[in-house]
């Protein structure tokens, strides 16, 4: 007790003695780091078929994004954002997390400024502690953040030292599909929740070996609270809002309010398990699961559960990808049943040109993405559903179904 008693007060003390306030920028003792920002509006796909309107930040010359372009700097650098407003709306950059910055650089229009259309504002800070942080509009913000209007911002150690091989950002969103920035008040309701600016199955897997240590950067740029849940092992939180945590603790699931940025150390094990929000509607693609946000963190090979490795598939072993060369290739307009969780007539071999359509007969949803050549993707089909896709290049697709990963087929289309 006496110990941790020792500890707090040291804490307080140092909290007490610190230096608060604007840092000159004229005190840097690293480089002069330079980057533009431009604002534009963008169409993007944020789940399978569901392509939304978006304001993104961007690099000059090079495509728009949500989240906005990754912005690294070290401990020391002079850094220079400047916005340069291409958009026919006022904007700001609020550099979240940073507090080394002057008040007229916090980017709060009623405290500093608003970046009109067709102008150019620079915001200037000195780097002073290691961190996760954001960037983001500050004008009308439940609109502009609600558009995509952010990034995240990392200031990394000078000296490189870390117990980590490699950093991954998550950044936390919901989206209301619906949404139309024309018309005010604004009042959104999210009806996708997004990792990265995508909702599953299209956020990429977190590649994490075996044996290797890596940083996950969670960051909550959105309105809602997000309970993110790790299967399979513990994470161990080192830092929270930019700051080390002088106690870190393990834990499989971590609560981030809006702002909230949290690093959480992982070591790789066997297999893959997912990481998820574990508030069910943010596993949900409008009301549908799986989607939200969902992704795995992929690790070393599977083992069975008496430790010995799980066999890869052998050769030709499903049979849905054994050709049938006695059933001639069909043309014109095909239909494929979804009946029993199966695609019936797996392997369909059909002629360029030819029209396939998918015909839910169950009472659960399913979706059809298709991989291969060409690739699409049908928002979920409740029963009676249809969706249909015209095959016009030659070659070996595989479809599967979202909803339900254990129903695959294969469509071999021929010249």
């Amino acid at each position: 007790m006496a110990g941790n008693a020792q500890s707090r007060a040291q804490l307080i003390d140092a909290f007490l003695a610190a230096p608060t306030g604007t840092v000159p920028v004229t005190q840097f003792t690293g480089e002069t780091r330079e980057v533009t920002l431009e604002v534009r509006d963008i169409e993007a796909e944020i789940a399978p078929g569901v392509k939304v309107r978006q304001w993104a930040f961007g690099l000059p010359g090079k495509p728009a994004s949500v989240p906005g372009p990754e912005l690294r700097f070290k401990v020391g650098d002079l850094v220079r954002i400047t916005l340069s407003n291409t958009s026919a709306r006022a904007h700001s950059i609020h550099l979240h997390g940073i507090t080394s910055l002057a008040q007229s650089m916090d980017g709060v229009p009623h405290a500093s400024l608003a970046v009109l259309p067709g102008e150019k504002y620079t915001y200037t800070f000195v780097a002073t502690e290691a961190g996760t942080h954001m960037y983001h509009c500050h004008v009308e913000t439940n609109l502009h953040l609600d558009m995509g209007m952010y990034g995240t911002l990392i200031v990394e150690p000078r000296d490189g030292q870390r117990v980590w091989k490699q950093d991954h950002v998550l950044m936390l969103d919901e989206w209301d599909s619906r949404q139309d920035p024309d018309q005010l008040p604004h009042r959104a309701t999210p009806n996708y929740f997004l990792a990265n600016g995508k909702s599953y199955p299209l956020i990429p897997d977190l590649k994490i070996p075996q044996g290797e240590v890596h940083l996950i950067r969670l960051l909550n740029i959105g309105g809602a609270v997000h309970s993110m849940h790790l299967h399979g092992t513990h994470f161990l939180v080192v830092a929270k809002d930019g700051q080390d945590l002088p106690h870190p603790y393990k834990a499989d699931t971590i609560l981030l309010g809006p702002g909230e940025r949290y690093d959480l150390l992982v070591k790789g094990r066997d297999g893959s398990f997912p990481l998820h929000d574990h508030i069910p509607q943010h596993g949900t693609n409008d009301g549908v699961d799986p989607g939200g946000m969902h992704l795995m963190v992929v690790g070393g090979p599977e083992l069975r559960a008496d430790g010995t490795p799980v066999p890869g598939p052998a050769p030709h072993h499903h049979h849905a990808t054994v050709s049938r060369p006695d059933v001639p290739a069909a043309s014109g307009t095909v239909e494929v049943a979804m009946t029993g969780f199966v695609f019936k007539g797996s392997p369909v071999r059909v002629k360029a040109g030819t029209k396939v359509v998918w015909v839910n007969n169950d009472i659960a949803a399913h979706t059809v993405t298709i991989d291969g050549p060409e690739r699409g993707s049908s928002l979920p089909l409740r029963k009676g559903g249809r969706f249909a896709t015209t095959f016009r290049t030659p070659g070996t697709y595989r479809v599967g179904c979202v909803q339900h990963p254990f129903m695959t087929a294969v469509i071999i289309v021929e010249p």
